[in-house]
């Protein structure tokens, strides 16, 4: 199971990065997130992993997989027999970015988890990329008043 949201956002790639890079941040600007704890020092990298608290949901650790500024943010949740898979993707100038989100389920479990949580999984991928999306336009018309 996968689901994808796109959004065009009226900033820069570096703006939206900037607050995608800061991961702990998330819970002041989308309400899928409540929290996000750090296991490993030395900030957002490959390798990093961090405990993500989100509502109705069981706190899950996430493993960032591919971490290119400006490009990308993957991370990773494994449990036996599944893999949950958040996928942030960038591309564009300095006034326009397409921005993807998705989030996919791999393993015999985690179809079963993907069906069971289709209709969460798309609320909450839509939601991310809808706060993004204002979170950022409005620091990027801040910016430049």
């Amino acid at each position: 199971m996968q689901i994808v949201e796109r959004v065009i956002v009226k900033a820069a790639p570096a703006t939206i990065w900037q607050l995608l890079a800061d991961v702990e941040r998330w819970p002041t600007w989308t309400p899928t997130v409540l929290h996000v704890q750090p296991l490993t020092p030395d900030g957002l990298r490959i390798g990093a992993r961090y405990r993500v608290t989100q509502p109705k949901l069981r706190p899950g650790v996430y493993e960032v997989t591919e971490c290119a500024p400006h490009e990308v943010l993957t991370w990773v949740q494994k449990a036996p027999g599944a893999t949950m898979i958040a996928d942030h993707r960038l591309s564009g100038n300095r006034s326009e970015t397409e921005v993807e989100l998705s989030f996919a389920t791999e393993g015999p479990l985690g179809a079963i988890l993907g069906q069971f949580y289709s209709k969460r999984i798309a609320d909450y991928v839509r939601t991310e990329a809808r706060s993004l999306k204002a979170r950022c336009e409005s620091l990027a018309a801040a910016a430049t008043a």
